[in-house]
């Protein structure tokens, strides 16, 4: 798990897989795909994103000289803005839609996954952060 601490790979390769899965074209997913179960698309939007916030919060907790909770408000802020920014590039540049709840899941899961390393052993510097 060091390498979550000390390389930027890990939150980069998730940023594009993020992006590769958003830009996926889904019409061609089956009448019982997964993607049919209610509510299953948003679930999937918050793991993605606090997953997302999780990598970058990291990275950023163990190189920074900020204030944690500086940070943290930026990388819930840039996921949020990064999902809301997937969501209208699924609308002009996919055959997807824009979804105000997706990007409402990906603040929320970006939130979520921010708090997670706050409390988690790979974002703690080792000192009080409070």
């Amino acid at each position: 798990m060091n390498l979550l601490k000390r390389s930027i790979g890990p939150g980069l390769l998730w940023t594009g897989l993020i992006f590769y899965l958003l830009s996926m074209d889904t019409s061609g997913a089956g009448e019982f795909s997964l993607l049919k179960v209610y509510g299953i698309d948003k679930l999937i939007h918050f793991v993605l994103f606090a997953i997302l916030a999780f990598l970058w919060g990291t990275y950023f907790l163990n190189r920074e000289t900020l204030h944690a909770k500086r940070i943290i408000l930026l990388i819930i802020t840039l996921a949020s803005v990064y999902g809301m920014g997937m969501e209208y590039y699924q609308q002009y540049f996919t055959n997807r839609s824009f979804s105000y709840w997706d990007g409402l899941a990906d603040a929320i899961g970006s939130a979520a996954g921010a708090w997670a390393t706050k409390k988690s052993p790979y974002g703690n510097r080792g000192r009080n952060q409070n």
